[in-house]
């Protein structure tokens, strides 16, 4: 069998779909990675076939843009791209084709798989990376730290803050989205685009497991709930890094994400709350210019780190709220303090909030005194390492990855996509 892979974003989108590209690779299949050509560096250092589409720059253009990081404005940031990524990926797929051989595995927000697959009847496996997408009203998602008083109102008044967000989503995307599918012979408008559209009919595969987010029953019922995928880029642990680590206490760890090039305040309140708490810290970031020029003492910047090694070493983590990150934290069994700022952030940040294994400032309040007391309590208490230790347990009972890679392969057999 042939797998088309089609992640979409910054590392923490293109990582999960590398690691199921890995998985069915080494069971024999041919598998194929197409990337935006800012991150096709992830899927050829794992050493797959990669096909890279559009431009460095144009990844380079968002990352330099503040408002990735804003509330208000991130999702505009982003949906305005999305016509443009979706007619690079299209031939791009067609190319790789084999008919009747060929599934094709996307991310839900890389639209173009979905359009081409729709246009050209090829199988479709959709992955979701995080619970916030599903906008449950049994679980409902915290879109925005400041409308957590959404999970106390009525089913009716939910429902109809619900119907309100995906009518400005439709607002900003349908048009073009559209638009891109009347140019490959699909006439008939689509709507209700990240409500259901963007998901493939047959397979949508949750990477979270059951107890971080348990399904619901207004979930589309070909969802299936797998497991965190433990990718982090097969970065290698540099020898600096490593001493550091060696040399005295288990510092405590902060990342802003590895595309956020904006993140002084967030480094600045951080070399502070270490030096108030009188612990040593590690600030991770590939923007050097964003870091005090001056740190504490104890407290060094370091490039990109291979989380999966480096976070059970550490005392604590502190970080954005992306999905990869506070997974691996999870497996670490580390208290967890999150400033959550746009995207599925708040919502991660609250679930680690009702496992008891972390909290969260939002970026306002992220300055000195409220990271040190925050992390205080964190590193203080008795039940939040209790419960640090209960969710590493859950996560080393995780989903095997092979059964990952069956229902991936189950999705289609060959049989069925020759009728």
């Amino acid at each position: 069998m042939k797998y088309l892979f089609v992640p979409l974003g910054s590392a923490g989108d293109v990582n999960p779909l590398t690691w199921l590209a890995q998985l069915m690779a080494k069971r024999g299949d041919d598998v194929v990675v197409i990337a935006h050509a800012g991150m096709a560096h992830v899927p050829q250092r794992a050493s797959l076939r990669t096909v890279a589409v559009g431009s460095k720059a144009d990844h380079d253009a968002i990352v330099n843009n503040p408002d990735l990081w804003h509330p208000d404005r991130a999702f505009n940031l982003l949906a305005a791209t999305f016509a443009d990524r979706a007619r690079e990926v299209i031939p791009a797929i067609r190319a790789e084709v084999e008919p009747g051989n060929t599934v094709v595995v996307a991310a839900a927000i890389a639209v173009g798989a979905r359009i081409v697959a729709e246009a050209d009847r090829l199988p479709l496996v959709t992955v979701q990376l995080q619970p916030s997408v599903f906008m449950s009203e049994d679980d409902r998602p915290l879109l925005d730290a400041r409308l957590a008083f959404l999970e106390r109102v009525p089913g009716w008044a939910w429902n109809s803050v619900f119907w309100l967000i995906h009518k400005g989503i439709d607002a900003r995307l349908a048009q073009q989205i559209n638009a891109v599918r009347a140019e490959l012979g699909l006439a008939q408008p689509v709507h209700g685009i990240m409500r259901d559209w963007w998901m493939s009919r047959s397979r949508v595969l949750a990477l979270f497991p059951d107890w971080f987010a348990p399904r619901r029953a207004d979930w589309p019922a070909q969802t299936v709930l797998t497991r965190f995928p433990p990718f982090d880029g097969d970065l290698a642990l540099d020898a600096e890094a490593d001493a550091f680590l060696r040399e005295g206490p288990a510092p405590i760890l902060f990342t802003p994400g590895s595309a956020n090039m904006w993140a002084k305040p967030f480094f600045e309140a951080a070399a502070g709350a270490c030096e108030r708490l009188g612990r040593r810290g590690m600030l991770v970031s590939g923007y050097s210019e964003r870091v005090p020029a001056t740190l504490p003492p104890g407290v060094r910047r370091f490039g990109a780190l291979p989380f999966s090694r480096v976070f059970s070493r550490c005392a604590a983590v502190v970080h954005h709220g992306g999905v990869g990150t506070l997974a691996q934290g999870l497996a670490a069994g580390v208290p967890q303090l999150v400033m959550p700022m746009a995207h599925d952030q708040p919502d991660n940040a609250q679930r680690l909030k009702r496992l008891g294994v972390g909290d969260y400032l939002l970026p306002k309040r992220f300055q000195v005194d409220a990271v040190a007391a925050k992390l205080h309590t964190l590193l203080s208490s008795a039940e939040v390492q209790v419960s640090c230790q209960k969710v590493k347990a859950l996560m080393a009972t995780q989903m095997p990855p092979e059964r990952v890679a069956d229902l991936l392969q189950s999705a289609f057999t060959p049989a069925a996509l020759t009728t």
